[in-house]
């Protein structure tokens, strides 16, 4: 039997010996689905971190935090992972061309999509629902969503503090408060700086900070109980980072010969009205109209050398991407009073979303002495309604039915006079039938629809006038891509509590997948990228999440993926025959082993190793990274107030690719083509001191 089935077969074998009462359930709400249920109770492939788990691995942004997650991966080719991939399914880069992430990312509710998270200092909690979502989150969560909610509003005072440094220059200071500022008004609010020189030595400047990090995220909410059935709510964020991006080497190392090092910088803002309404007998009313401005600023050194290294053979360009983001929200539903577990009753929700997004777009790009410029502007709007049903067939047995029909509206327009509008239709849907075998127990089989827009490819538009490229009048638009998901599940817990494990193995079918091609008709500097339609492509595999309380004094945490994914018919226009082979970042195996150890009262030890195996760096070319484990070490010593940590990430020292290419790029070798890689951070030892009040 294999390993995967072996897994399920032991989870759900187990799952029938497991007897106790409610009040042992681990009690983790899941805050992202439309009502919140604990953890151990939702049907459905979700993974939840603690602001404990994070500080468990010295998480100290969402790269980190991400190694902990069965089936998840991430791509770089900024300063940061921005770009997440749930079994193997997700976008690498954004260029010219506007991608609908098919793994979205919401902070407090306000759709982040293809920005990424800046800070994930002192979360509520960061929550991962794998697998298509589209009943409840629509045409960003095709493969699954990022949740991350931070510190809620309190009556009660209380607040922390926490500063750190590091080796390469690097230091946080970061902390949140939460207070009553009246009898019904309360607030939270959570800051965070984060600088690092960064992991990039610069030999041709001298210097060690042109990718470097500098960071500032602030996050506000207010919560007014106007009446015993109205809270109102305020969410305000507001993100500020000037990073350098100067990641690739033409050595392949950390070290670089670029005489333009890149930037990658971010300004954000964003404010949301929340509203909660109980007051009606048969259903309660949640709404939130969210407003998000955004200006980034991502180029780099494209030649990754200098004027001089090879003459008669080198080239010298720069690349510039400016952005200006403007979108609206609007989520409005109706959540029925619990019916109970009684025969025939019916828990229902009703809801209707609506946003408006205006995106523009300036490419700033000099070839030698040429400066070359290409402008853009889309306008997307999007509108749906959705619902779910959660019928009691009897008191353990329960059918859930949901729903989501959206239509979505593009108009484009660029510098060279095009202009195109899209109009679609998509829909998607989840029916999963809940088997609650005991308080502890879950058994689950669900089959899910998830959906992403199309688009218009503006690069291959814009050079498709040029006769080497005449093939990308072929190449105007993309369809949209659809993915059917079937899953079984099992969660449950030991009696006393001690062993808590969460099984789900899945299988999916992409249609019309979403590939991204290159066209390099000379193997010069010229080249363009366009999104492609693959026939189809083939997902499956098994997840697993186990925590033990071996005793009073150790901990033992583990979770793990296995993934298989295949690409369906597909050749690229450079005549490589990818049929049937692995999709793009999406390692077979990835795990995340961890034990917290309490030497003393006060003296604790945090151990953990997070692994993957070598993956595909794109759908495009056969370049592969290298497997990877990484350790990770924290010994932290607390006081009732205080607390003093020392820890080592990647202590093994690791060179782990989080962005790859295959091409040439090195003049002194008359541009032969290698697989240039971006690489994670490497050791780091630092120091973080800690006060609650």
């Amino acid at each position: 039997m294999s390993l995967r089935y072996s897994t399920v077969f032991l989870a759900v074998i187990s799952a029938f010996s497991l007897h106790a009462s409610e009040q042992d359930i681990e009690h983790i709400s899941v805050k992202g689905d439309f009502r919140q249920h604990n953890l151990q109770q939702v049907a459905g492939s979700v993974a939840v971190l603690t602001e404990q788990d994070m500080q468990r691995q010295s998480a100290q942004h969402l790269d980190d935090a991400l190694q902990q997650f069965a089936n998840v991966n991430f791509a770089a080719g900024a300063s940061r992972g921005r770009f997440i991939q749930i079994r193997g399914i997700g976008e690498r880069s954004e260029f010219i061309d506007v991608i609908n992430p098919s793994v979205g990312i919401l902070i407090d509710g306000i759709d982040y999509a293809g920005l990424g998270i800046s800070s994930i200092a002192h979360p509520e909690q960061l929550e991962i629902f794998r697998g298509p979502e589209a009943t409840r989150f629509g045409t960003n969560a095709l493969a699954g969503m990022v949740n991350l909610t931070s510190k809620n509003p309190t009556f009660t005072p209380e607040g922390k503090l926490s500063a750190s440094v590091a080796n390469y220059d690097s230091w946080q200071l970061s902390g949140y408060h939460s207070a009553p500022v009246a009898d019904n008004v309360a607030y939270s609010l959570t800051l965070d700086k984060q600088k690092s020189d960064g992991f990039i030595d610069n030999a041709h400047l001298n210097r060690d900070d042109t990718n470097n990090i500098d960071e500032f995220t602030g996050r506000f909410k207010l919560q007014y109980l106007a009446t015993e059935q109205l809270q109102l709510g305020l969410t305000a964020h507001v993100i500020d980072q000037q990073n350098g991006y100067d990641a690739f080497s033409l050595d392949r190392n950390r070290i670089t010969l670029s005489d333009e090092p890149g930037k990658d910088i971010l300004r954000s803002d964003a404010l949301a009205l929340n509203l909660a309404y109980q007051g009606l007998s048969i259903a309660d009313i949640t709404a939130q109209l969210s407003y998000l401005n955004a200006d980034s600023d991502y180029g780099f050194d494209e030649d990754w050398s200098f004027r001089g290294i090879a003459p008669g053979w080198e080239y010298s360009y720069q690349d510039r991407y400016l952005r200006q983001r403007e979108q609206w929200t609007l989520d409005y539903r109706f959540v029925s009073k619990p019916a109970g577990q009684l025969f025939g009753h019916t828990d229902w929700v009703l809801g209707m979303y609506a946003s408006q997004r205006d995106l523009g777009l300036q490419r700033l790009r000099r070839a030698e002495d040429e400066q070359r410029m290409f402008a853009s502007e889309l306008a997307r709007r999007n509108l749906s309604v959705y619902g779910e049903t959660q019928t009691a067939l009897t008191e353990q047995l329960r059918l859930v039915v949901g729903g989501r029909v959206e239509q979505y509206q593009d108009d484009y327009a660029d510098v060279a006079g095009i202009m195109l509008d899209s109009d679609k239709t998509l829909w998607g849907a989840k029916v999963s039938l809940n088997y609650q075998l005991n308080p502890q127990a879950l058994l689950y089989g669900l089959v899910s629809r998830g959906y992403k827009v199309g688009g218009i490819n503006g690069e291959a538009l814009s050079k498709a006038a040029e006769e080497e490229f005449a093939i990308l009048t072929t190449k105007a638009r993309f369809a949209p891509e659809s993915v059917i998901n079937a899953e079984f599940g099992v969660k449950g817990s030991t009696a006393d509590g001690r062993l808590t494990t969460r099984v789900a193995a899945f299988y999916m079918w992409r249609q019309d997948m979403q590939v991204k091609g290159w066209i390099n008709p000379d193997l010069g500097p010229e080249f363009a990228g366009f999104i492609d339609n693959a026939a189809s492509g083939r997902n499956y595999g098994v997840e697993m999440e186990t925590r033990l309380q071996v005793n009073e004094q150790l901990n033992v945490y583990v979770n793990a993926g296995y993934l298989q994914s295949r690409l369906g018919q597909y050749v690229t226009d450079s005549g490589i025959d990818l049929t049937g082979r692995d999709q793009a970042h999406a390692p077979r195996v990835n795990y995340s082993v961890g034990a917290d150890w309490l030497l003393t009262e006060q003296l604790s030890l945090q151990a953990g190793v997070q692994g993957k195996s070598r993956f595909y760096y794109s759908d495009g070319h056969n370049a592969e990274s290298s497997g990877s484990e990484l350790v990770n070490l924290r010994v932290s010593y607390q006081l009732p107030q205080w607390e003093l940590a020392l820890w080592v990430r990647n202590a093994l020292d690791q060179d782990v690719g989080v962005r790859g290419f295959y091409f040439g790029n090195d003049p002194r070798d008359e541009y032969a083509p290698h697989v240039y890689e971006q690489f994670g951070e490497p050791r780091r030892i630092g120091i973080t001191a800690s006060y609650n009040f």
